[in-house]
């Protein structure tokens, strides 16, 4: 009796944990399959869900940033003096550095200015050379006449008269040969002032001025610096500032005209921003922009889209030209699917139309 209670309780125990441990298997299962169904929903929902495309971009003004340099003729010129500031903005028109070559073509043009004048002065004191020998020349032909007619009456010589008509002749060449050397002048007064419109032109060029109305961004080279690669000042028309989001080329089909944006950015945290895309790019082009990241993808090809600002928000992105954002393109709308299908279309439709149709042997 004694030795069979313990050995009873074993077994109790026994069968009490081999239920324990069946019961916890079964409930394992049955959470595992549970979280597994949830994960499958929440997948599927995912899958319903839209896929809003992400890129990289830069502020930058829309019609873009230009570079200014010196022209090929002064290509080995220095700047000799900055007349504007970052952030500076300028009219059209406006001058924005002097190259040193501005002293020596300066000169030039002096002497050129003064070579015009001495060959005005010389083509008007051969105007006056040939109005006296017009008149001598008339002077000549009366005397002339006069002595033939008195020839003729017998009053005067046959001497007298020919003395008269070598006069006559001899005034003729004179005139002739002044009208000549008058001709002369003036091609000669056309190069003195064909060289100075050239010494204008030249110096003209030794001045860099702002191509159109806008703000400058950088200035590349300061008084003494030797103009690079990278010019003198960067410049653009910070009225039209906005963002230039670069689109890897697979997610192009889900990118159109008039797309909803949304705008962050590292330097204002929180805060988002809206824009629509204005304009994509019709070429593929190599990514510019990065993450900088460890083990980033260096070689991507993209598409470049232009993203338009409201005039608060443009107004704000004028001063943080260059500034690396994140840029999220809201989902294409069912009306925008519908309107991008049509104009595929559109453009299938019109390629056909400009392909030559294709004969087949023996037609005519």
């Amino acid at each position: 009796m004694t030795v069979q209670q313990p050995r009873s309780r074993r077994r109790r125990l026994l069968v009490g944990l081999v239920v324990l441990v069946a019961g916890g298997l079964v409930a394992l299962g049955w959470i595992g399959q549970e979280r597994q169904r949830r994960l499958e929903q929440i997948q599927r929902q995912q899958t319903l869900l839209p896929r809003r495309i992400a890129a990289l971009g830069r502020v930058e003004p829309l019609d873009r940033v230009v570079k200014l340099s010196v022209p090929s003729s002064l290509s080995n010129d220095a700047v000799r003096q900055v007349l504007v500031k970052e952030g500076q903005t300028v009219r059209k028109g406006q001058a924005l550095a002097i190259l040193d070559s501005a002293v020596s073509l300066e000169k030039s043009l002096q002497q050129a200015a003064a070579a015009v004048t001495v060959a005005q002065r010389k083509l008007t004191s051969q105007d006056s050379v040939i109005a006296k020998n017009r008149g001598e020349l008339s002077q000549a032909e009366v005397e002339l006449r006069r002595y033939r007619q008195l020839y003729d009456q017998g009053a005067s010589s046959a001497e007298l008269r020919d003395r008269r008509a070598t006069i006559l002749n001899t005034t003729r060449a004179n005139l002739e040969q002044a009208v000549s050397d008058r001709q002369t002048l003036a091609a000669e007064l056309a190069e003195k002032r064909a060289n100075l419109e050239r010494d204008r032109a030249e110096l003209a060029k030794a001045t860099i001025r702002a191509p159109f109305a806008g703000t400058v961004f950088k200035i590349n080279a300061y008084p003494g610096d030797k103009v690079g690669d990278s010019g003198i000042v960067e410049m653009g028309d910070s009225s039209r500032m906005g963002v230039i989001a670069e689109v890897y080329q697979t997610d192009r089909p889900g990118i159109m005209l008039g797309q909803r944006v949304e705008l962050t950015a590292d330097g204002f945290a929180g805060k988002i921003i809206a824009g629509r895309v204005v304009e994509i790019a019709r070429q593929v082009s190599r990514q510019t922009v990065f993450t900088g990241q460890a083990g980033e993808n260096l070689d991507r090809r993209v598409i470049e889209v232009k993203i338009g600002l409201k005039p608060e928000a443009a107004a704000m992105a004028s001063l943080i030209n260059y500034m690396q954002v994140n840029v999220l393109f809201d989902p294409l709308t069912p009306e925008q699917k519908s309107q991008q299908q049509q104009l595929r279309q559109q453009l299938i439709e019109a390629q056909r139309r400009r392909q030559p149709a294709f004969s087949t042997p023996g037609s005519p």
